[in-house]
Order: structure tokens, then sequence, then C-alpha cells
């Protein structure tokens, strides 16, 4: 029996996820992990295997467009894409705060929507009380009034529209040449992406010590390529195609149009999915994505027998890992993505939203682990002692306000 178009589709992305999952598994791929490799010890091998799976992604998708594989005007509209990444409507605050409530979540959890994902896979049961939090979050962001009345009410208005200018969306071409009157916005799009993905090569390879790290250089490349294979299978050949068949999939959060890999906000679509009873038609790409990584990294787990059964040691651990969890669902929808789901696929898109949405994520997230730390090593200092001292730590004040010794 032939399979439609969209049942193809889902196969495709459950071996991407597959892959991933196993994968992240192996290597201990995690954003946050390398964030905290760079914030504690100095160490940026595992930021540099994230940078180069970004910069991957960021050049493939350069090329491909230019070459007209890739049909990444999808990207601009609500109804084309999930999420629109190059929505001229550049409302920055949502990106800002949605990126600092997920750094913050993130490292309260113990992890980005990945990392819980293929702890789940290992076994640990912490993680899967993280994901029904994230779950939560999404779903009041999604099915709730609550993302309007609590933030975009007041964000919106203080929004960039790029539109307005002559932009044909927030991404960094579109932009440079309305600003700078160029007709020729298709060489753009690949000189854009080329300069950006060339930087960050340079700064990934420079590294002698990295160089020798053959299993994080493979990774990169790997997770770079899966990203930039989703981008393929829903804006190549028969991207529009798919779109204009799945008619009951026309309203949000179900949209299934140009999208890559992504965590967060597929998990409302997870929800919806075992609410109306496993019903094929809320079987979302997002959802096949969240199934696959779990399944890629409990496979990895029983092949080579690292199971991990894992609980909470205290309450308070518990509850900072409750709180982590909804912040980690808020702020993941509310910055349309999270370190994947921005941090690689938006990046790629060379959308302005996504370069603030990361810069949020990884300052708030350095500077949680920082605080939590001083507060660790430092049992006697006060809340006000240790945040002071972070602010100096990141340079945010001058170091004589420093109130803590450095770690």
């Amino acid at each position: 029996m032939e399979l439609d178009l969209y049942s193809q589709y889902l196969i495709w992305f459950f071996v991407i996820a597959l892959i991933f999952g196993a994968l992240a598994n192996k290597v201990n791929f995690c954003t946050m992990g390398a964030v905290a490799d760079w914030a504690n010890f100095g160490d940026l091998n595992r930021m540099r295997c994230w940078v180069l799976a970004i910069a991957i992604t960021v050049v493939g998708v350069g090329l491909l467009e230019y070459l007209g594989v890739l049909d990444m005007s999808l990207t601009t509209s609500n109804e084309t894409s999930t999420p629109p990444y190059r929505f001229s409507n550049f409302v920055w605050l949502r990106h800002l705060v949605g990126g600092v409530m997920f750094g913050i979540g993130m490292s309260l959890a113990s992890g980005c929507g990945n990392k819980t994902l293929v702890r789940l896979g290992e076994g640990n049961l912490k993680s899967l009380v993280v994901l029904l939090m994230i779950t939560a979050g999404a779903s009041l962001m999604f099915f709730t009034s609550f993302d309007y009345n609590v933030f975009l009410q007041w964000m919106n208005p203080l929004s960039i529209d790029f539109g307005e200018m002559g932009a044909s969306g927030q991404d960094i071409a579109s932009i440079i040449a309305v600003t700078t009157d160029t007709e020729d916005t298709a060489t753009l799009h690949l000189l854009v992406p080329l300069t950006v993905g060339g930087i960050q090569l340079v700064w990934v390879f420079m590294s002698a010590e990295f160089r020798k790290q053959w299993l994080l250089i493979i990774t990169g490349i790997v997770v770079g390529g899966l990203a930039l294979l989703g981008w393929y299978l829903t804006a190549g050949p028969e991207g529009l195609v798919l779109i204009e068949e799945i008619e009951f999939m026309d309203e949000p959060p179900y949209a299934s149009g140009a999208q890559s890999v992504t965590f967060i906000g597929p998990t409302a679509h997870l929800a919806q999915y075992l609410y109306r009873g496993f019903d094929f038609a809320y079987l979302s790409l997002g959802v096949i994505l969240l199934f696959g990584v779990v399944s890629g990294s409990f496979l990895y787990t029983l092949i080579f027998r690292r199971i991990r059964i894992e609980w909470f040691v205290a309450w308070d651990d518990f509850f900072r890992h409750i709180i982590g969890g909804l912040l980690m669902g808020i702020g993941g929808v509310l910055a349309l993505g999270c370190t994947i789901g921005q941090g690689i696929t938006g990046f790629s898109t060379m959308a302005v939203g996504s370069f603030v949405s990361i810069a949020g994520i990884v300052v708030s997230s350095m500077m949680t682990m920082k605080f939590q730390y001083y507060r660790m090593v430092h049992e006697e200092s006060s809340t006000f002692d240790a945040m002071v001292t972070v602010l100096a730590d990141m340079h945010f004040l001058p170091d004589r306000l420093r109130r803590l010794e450095d770690l």
C-alpha cells in the first residue's frame, strides 16, 4: 500500500529524531551542558559542537535557498511555517523575555527540552516530571489566552514591523536589502548565511583541542544535517504540496508547514494528541519528533545497558524542577523555540528574533548556574550577595562591587 505524502514525512521525521536521540545520548549532546562547561570550567568543546551544528544548518539553508531548492519565504507566514521565524513583525520583547525564562528554566530543571527527552529515554523519572511541566506550560500558552493577557498585549505595541519598511521578513538579508535599497535579494540571502556560518566555522575549528574531538565534530555535522533535512522535507520541492494537502491541520498549533527540529511547542501538540485518543489528525510532525528522540535514546540505552533510574533527592529539588519545566514550556513558546528550535532551526533562517532568543537563553542560563554555584559554595551568603557577584562575573557591574570570592 502506498503511503500518502504526510505519512511518508512522519516516517522521515521519526528517523531524524531517532538518530538525534541516540546520538545525543552517546555523546551527551546538551546545550545547557555546553553553557555549564563554559561558565564553570572555561571548557568550550561542547559549545563548539553546538555552534558547528548551527553553522552546518546556516550554510546549508543559505545555499539551498539560493539554488531554489528551499522556499524559505514560507517561514514568514503563520499559515505556512511552524513557527513563523521570519515573520515581518518583530516582537523583540517576546524573544528576549521568552529566552530569559527558558534559560533560567533549563538551568533549574537540569537540562533543555532535548536533554529532558534523552534522559527520559534513559529511564530518568525526574525528566518525566519536567516533560509534564513543559507540556503544561506550552499548553497554557497555546490553548488559553494566557499568552496574550500576560505577555503579548503589552509586548506587541513595542514591536518593530519590518514589513511596513518594505522588507519581506525579519531575516538579516531582507533588512539589509530594504535599508540599502538593494534589489538583488537572492545574492544577499546567500552572502549573509555564508558570512555568518563561515565566521562560526572559523571559531569552531580555530581550537586545536576541539579539532581532536572527532566524536563531537561528527555529532555537530550530523545534528546540523538532520535539521537541514527537516527543512528540505517541509520547505523543499514538495513543501507547498504538503501544506495544501493537510486540511485538517489548518489551525494553530496543528499547522504542519515549513519546519524542522524543535521540541517545546510540540509538547502541546502531544497533549492534544493524547487527549483526542491518539487521533491521527492530531499527530503532527512535532509529536513524531518527541517520540523519535525518546525512542532513539531508549534504544541506545537498551543496547549499551545504560539505564539510569533517578528520582528527586529532596523536596526542594522537586520544586526546582517543577518551576524549571514550567518556565521552559512558557518561555519556549514565547521565544518561538528552545536551544534547538531557535538555536539551530530558527538561527538557520537568519531571523533577528532567533538571535535575541538565543542570547537571552545563553546569558540567563549562565547567570542562573553561577548563582546556584555561589549559593552552594557560600552557604552563608545572601541572595543579594550572590546576585551582585554574578553580575560582576558577567561584567554587568564593576568587579569592585563583587561581594563573594571568585569560584
